[in-house]
């Protein structure tokens, strides 16, 4: 493989001293397991970026390297988030918002425009590393019964996980919604949550349409509910931890790196202790390299919608994939998809960071055919 950048520097930091492969990091864990089952996740809140593709390219990249070394199949879980909100609305200095979800099934969104470009990414993906991958929705990953145990175990210890979930004010943010227009209260004044026999009840209320009730039963699949991302964290790791058993599989978490470090340390290895899963128990959480923007904060797009290119002076290329491929075609993911292999390969160049001058450097002309 050909080195395209050859005055780069990759200091051994932290873990990468640890190790000799990546591999490394699951190897204890995929110790007489069947297989590998690798989750990861991204909310569909509109076409992914150039941190989000290569998130998503390095995950299938480190999938693909590990299920080689370690001589066992792999699939990787992808949980699409339409939950995520679409819609935000200010009534009475309250803060109240409707999921994608809700707005495509209102005929204000396109589902398939929400979708398409993470299926495409996903699909090409899986076809260049051979790694086989399954969607699944949020409206399925909330019904599952180590989601909802989960959810459960935090009604009736509220107490416990407050200061851990919500620290800055105690509302724990499980978030029914109203079930004549939708609304879901985002910051939880309203809510009451109580855990009663195998169920637990949500109580809040609509500025619209008064107080309601969303029963959750543990051991069934009706109700619904939306969890604020510590929520949805935790229980995402109780589920992987079950789901050790249910497949004999090493479950692994891999995610963006701004889901390591302090949020790791601060809300994720608590909560478990809380939950007293041992921490031999604990499942895999691995980080991919995060992509930084000019100022070294994490490139936004967001932020790139916002304040255009007096924030990050890119082609608008790089910050839609849709636009990226009827542009450039494959050859963008190609030349993206040899890069994080590399990550993949060596544990130096996977924990780190890269600024999006890097990438933008990997995506010149001689890789894509004409500028952006």
């Amino acid at each position: 493989m050909n080195e395209p950048l050859s005055d780069l520097y990759f200091a051994p930091t932290g873990i990468a001293h640890l190790t000799h492969t990546n591999t490394d990091l699951v190897r204890a864990a995929a110790r007489g397991r069947a297989q590998l089952r690798v989750t990861t996740a991204a909310q569909l809140n509109g076409h992914p970026h150039l941190g989000t593709v290569t998130t998503i390219l390095a995950v299938f990249a480190l999938t693909a390297r590990m299920a080689d070394e370690l001589n066992l199949p792999a699939t990787i879980i992808f949980d699409s988030l339409e939950n995520a909100p679409a819609e935000h609305i200010t009534i009475n200095d309250r803060h109240y918002t409707r999921t994608v979800q809700d707005l495509v099934d209102g005929g204000h969104l396109d589902g398939t425009e929400r979708s398409s470009g993470f299926r495409c990414l996903l699909s090409w993906a899986s076809a260049r590393s051979t790694i086989a991958w399954q969607e699944r929705p949020y409206a399925v990953y909330q019904e599952l019964l180590p989601v909802r145990a989960c959810l459960h175990a935090i009604a009736q210890r509220q107490h416990e996980f407050a200061p851990v979930l919500a620290p800055a004010d105690g509302r724990i943010r499980v978030r029914p919604r109203c079930p004549a227009c939708h609304l879901v209260e985002k910051d939880a004044h309203d809510l009451t949550i109580t855990a009663g026999d195998h169920v637990v009840l949500l109580d809040s209320a609509c500025p619209h349409h008064g107080p309601y009730r969303e029963t959750i039963p543990i051991n069934d699949t009706g109700g619904w509910y939306d969890a604020n991302t510590p929520v949805r964290s935790v229980q995402k790791a109780a589920l992987l931890t079950a789901e050790r058993d249910l497949y004999n599989a090493c479950s692994i978490s891999m995610d963006g790196p701004d889901w390591g470090g302090a949020w790791f340390s601060h809300v994720i290895a608590p909560a478990l202790s809380v939950l007293d899963v041992p921490a031999r128990d604990w499942p895999i959480s691995l980080f991919t390299p995060m992509i930084l923007d000019r100022t070294g904060g994490k490139l936004s797009k967001s932020l790139y919608v916002k304040y255009g290119r007096e924030y990050a002076d890119l082609p608008p290329a790089f910050l839609d994939l849709d636009l990226l491929l009827d542009t450039y075609g494959d050859d963008a993911l190609e030349a993206l998809w040899q890069e994080t292999t590399r990550w993949a390969a060596e544990p130096r160049r996977l924990h780190r960071c890269y600024t999006v001058d890097h990438l933008t450097t990997l995506l010149r002309p001689r890789h894509l055919g004409a500028t952006a």
